[in-house]
């Protein structure tokens, strides 16, 4: 992944530390998600709104220490990862599509500190309840993996 730095002033040292702290970031990042594809995944409720298009940017207003990473598995598997590094807790949620049954099935895999799965779950009930709105998505991060 390749990060521009804006910088304005800054000297060379400040620089070299701020690249070092985005960094450690992303592999923190890696190291989560790593670790998330290896937990044992649960049945979960659904959610509506986890799918949207604009799930990153719904999240971000509400959850604004939470980034969402999107990905596609195979045309009726969705994975999503909710990171909240401040936290240092992480959901990864796999939305399968099942004939059978005619709906999104949802399974949950949850780690470091437990309630962000209530958190999102709360959230995007909340956004349900308030007429779906979706806010602006200038910047989008994570939006896809």
């Amino acid at each position: 992944m390749t990060a521009i730095r804006m910088a304005a002033r800054l000297s060379l040292p400040d620089l070299i530390a701020s690249l070092r702290r985005e960094t450690r970031r992303a592999d923190h990042h890696a190291e989560l998600i790593a670790e998330l594809r290896r937990s044992a995944l649960t049945p979960a409720c659904f959610v509506p709104g986890i799918e949207h298009q604009a799930a990153a940017a719904i999240v971000r207003a509400g959850l604004p220490t939470v980034e969402h990473r999107r990905r596609t598995l195979h045309r009726r598997i969705d994975e999503h990862l909710f990171l909240d590094t401040t936290a240092r807790a992480a959901v990864r949620v796999l939305a399968c599509w099942d004939d059978r049954a005619h709906r999104v099935l949802m399974h949950v895999a949850e780690l470091g500190e437990p309630g962000l799965w209530d958190r999102i779950v709360v959230h995007f009930t909340q956004w349900e309840m308030t007429g779906r709105p979706v806010p602006p998505m200038a910047g989008t991060r994570g939006s896809a993996s």
